[in-house]
């Protein structure tokens, strides 16, 4: 018996991680993902949850839910929360995804219940890939999970959501809304519209003579890499944000007008910018070679584990195929040729060959082990 249940509204990239991590790392939660009916398939083929449904289905699973995370788009998050206010049980903790916090916590007090408790959250994950497809049970690993709390928020409620950000391996902090959006607004959101306008500025300029692909360099495609996002992410980003985001941008034009007119005052705000950002991040930072490489490690165990969590659902999958085929789990003939098939690769990328047998055997045991569990 599941000791508790989580809700998340909006299966994409973002909710499906949490919903796989959840699944991974606390068994005893039972997680339901509501989403639009045409992503229910695509929700059930990634089985990051144990329920799936619609928001039609709201009344189901609500009033059962100790916790409401809303993963939807920004500029729909309000709308969501008015639409499932009657269902939210007393003592339930609402909380979101999205990546601006000010207008969404002031609006969504109005909109919970008595006895409900919104906590606005924004954690700093992300990748290139969408959808539920993409799930990273380790998206959030080692990131920031930022939590807006209220000032008369029950301790326990926030303390609720800290051992969740927990849960999926991201460092809790809290901040004031307000603060929040004044940093993310130059951190990410002026990032991506100068990104956008360097591209387009490019495009433009290049519209003679058609160079720009072969003459772009790494410094280029590094700073335009934020132009390729689609603007519908950005639509309500934007919208929620635009006090913050017109701030940042004036402080903006007034570098970029010190850098235009040269002189001492350009080369002391360039050496101001250069000191400072090296010390921002241990990247930026010159460091041994063996730090770097661990740091190589941890990134490609990560892609292993997550890669093996694939595999492991896939091999559960066809466990219950065989199940219901009344077929045996181990066919040890397969199993050989896989075996055979596995060091060859291996040799291709020069493992050697009994680490991989040593490796794939282990896989394989559990694997069938863990198909006998559906029989």
């Amino acid at each position: 018996m599941k000791s508790s249940q989580i809700t998340i509204i909006g299966c994409g990239l973002i909710g499906g991680s949490i919903a796989l991590a959840l699944k991974r790392r606390r068994p005893e939660i039972s997680v339901v993902c509501l989403d639009l009916p045409d992503r229910l398939s695509a929700i059930q083929e990634a089985a990051v949850s144990d329920q799936v449904g619609t928001l039609d289905d709201a009344a189901k699973y609500l009033p059962e839910s100790s916790i409401v995370i809303l993963a939807t788009p920004v500029q729909t998050i309000l709308d969501t929360l008015a639409y499932i206010r009657p269902w939210l049980r007393a003592g339930a903790i609402v909380t979101d995804v999205g990546s601006t916090k000010k207008m969404i916590t002031s609006e969504a007090r109005k909109l919970i219940p008595p006895g409900v408790h919104f906590i606005g959250g924004h954690p700093m994950a992300g990748s290139e890939h969408s959808g539920v497809e993409a799930a990273d049970p380790l998206l959030f690993s080692d990131r920031v999970y930022i939590l807006c709390p209220y000032q008369d928020t029950p301790p326990g409620a926030l303390l609720t959501l800290i051992d969740l950000a927990e849960s999926l391996l991201a460092f809790p902090i809290t901040m004031d809304p307000e603060e929040h959006d004044r940093i993310m607004a130059m951190v990410s959101h002026v990032p991506q519209l100068i990104s956008v306008a360097l591209m387009y500025a490019a495009l433009k300029g290049d519209a003679e003579h058609g160079m720009l692909d072969k003459l772009a360099g790494r410094g280029f495609l590094d700073m335009t890499r934020l132009s390729a996002s689609a603007y519908g992410i950005w639509k309500g980003i934007l919208a929620t944000n635009a006090e913050a985001i017109r701030d940042a941008i004036e402080r903006f034009k007034e570098c970029l007008a010190i850098l235009s007119g040269g002189g001492e005052e350009l080369a002391l705000l360039w050496e101001q910018a250069a000191r400072r950002r090296r010390k921002m991040s241990a990247d930026s930072i010159p460091r041994p070679r063996r730090q770097d490489l661990r740091s190589m490690i941890d990134r490609y165990d990560k892609h292993i584990l997550t890669a093996l969590g694939h595999r492991i659902e896939i091999a559960r999958k066809i466990g219950r195929i065989k199940k219901s085929q009344s077929a045996p789990v181990v066919d040890p003939e397969r199993e050989k040729r896989m075996l055979q098939q596995r060091k060859m690769w291996g040799e291709s990328v020069n493992l050697p060959a009994d680490m991989v047998e040593e490796i794939f055997a282990v896989i394989l045991k559990h694997s069938s082990r863990i198909q006998s569990e559906n029989l």
